[in-house]
């Protein structure tokens, strides 16, 4: 009796099997297959669905990570100050009192008081000054310099009318050539100190004489003491409200009051001194040497003519002192 062969059923049991493993696997959707080897290559399979997870994930950890920064940033800038802190920042020049170490005269001026504008974008130099009085402008602390008033004049100053001038130093008005169309009358008005025989309450005493008859200067602007008297003036002693007393001149000399030599002497009533006998001393006369004993005469001429200060005071020179530079001679 002959066997049936039986590999044939065992093909197809093997078939069946291996469909139905492949069957189950595939039921399941896309999944990912275990890397094994097969023919001696290497597989593993990452399916779609898990990649575009991923990439989700990282867009949004990058989105949170960037909007972290933003906030960060902005936190950052909302607490680092400004202009107003007192802390020198970002474009900031100055910030309230700190200069940076600046002063009026790093910044080229001859002193006063540096500030920082409100801004903090720059200097307030409105506080500084040069030392240019006399150049014919106001600046720095200066009220007026030489023909530049500042915009005041007479009347703004409480007069009628008038020149009104500056003085040497800057410092104030010179109101001398005011007038005051009520001076004369009588009665004291406006800025009238006195007002011809209405001396406001005032005598020789009160201006710190011991007796004497007081006046009003003609322009109203104050007292005439030319005939006050000190009982003690003329006894070659110094007392209190004496500038001098005969021969005694409490130090000063014609070189004290300006002039290069002469004969300081004290007025008749010891409340001050007569320069009638002072000059500017060698600032008058030509001579081999350069500059002169008076140091306002010399620097007025020497700024014209550079050779008196540095070869010799030449009759140039002499010439310039007396029409430029008011010597005395």
């Amino acid at each position: 009796m002959e066997t049936a062969p039986i590999r044939p059923r065992l093909t197809l049991a093997l078939a069946l099997a291996l469909a139905t493993f492949g069957a189950v696997g595939c039921a399941g959707g896309e999944a990912e297959t275990p890397g094994y080897n097969t023919f001696g290559n290497t597989t593993s399979t990452t399916t779609g669905g898990f990649e575009e997870d991923t990439a989700d994930e990282a867009e949004s950890s990058t989105e949170e990570s960037t909007e972290s920064t933003e906030e960060s940033t902005v936190d950052d800038s909302s607490d680092g100050g400004g202009c107003g802190d007192g802390l020198i920042s970002g474009p900031e020049f100055c910030d309230g009192a700190n200069l940076g170490g600046q002063t009026c005269t790093s910044l080229g001026f001859a002193g006063g008081m540096l500030g920082c504008e409100p801004d903090c974008l720059s200097f307030d130099t409105s506080g500084c000054f040069n030392d240019n009085c006399g150049n014919g402008f106001v600046e720095g602390i200066e009220i007026c310099d030489g023909a530049d008033l500042n915009g005041q004049n007479c009347v703004s100053q409480g007069f009628d009318g008038g020149v009104l001038a500056c003085n040497e130093n800057c410092d104030g008005y010179d109101t001398s050539a005011c007038t005051l169309e009520t001076c004369g009358n009588g009665d004291i008005d406006g800025a009238e100190v006195c007002d011809g025989a209405n001396l406001n309450g005032a005598d020789c005493i009160s201006q710190g004489f011991t007796g004497g008859s007081l006046g009003c200067l003609p322009n109203c602007d104050g007292y005439d003491t030319v005939n006050c008297e000190n009982e003690t003036c003329g006894d070659n002693v110094i007392d209190e409200g004496e500038a001098c007393d005969s021969f005694n001149l409490n130090g000063e000399n014609c070189a004290t009051q300006g002039y290069g030599r002469g004969t300081l002497q004290c007025l008749d009533n010891c409340s001050g001194f007569s320069i009638a006998e002072c000059n500017d001393g060698n600032c008058c006369a030509p001579k081999e040497t350069s500059g002169c004993q008076v140091s306002f005469v010399e620097n007025c001429v020497c700024a014209m003519d550079g050779f008196c200060c540095s070869d010799a005071w030449d009759q140039l020179c002499v010439d310039i002192a007396l029409e430029s530079c008011a010597a005395q001679c």
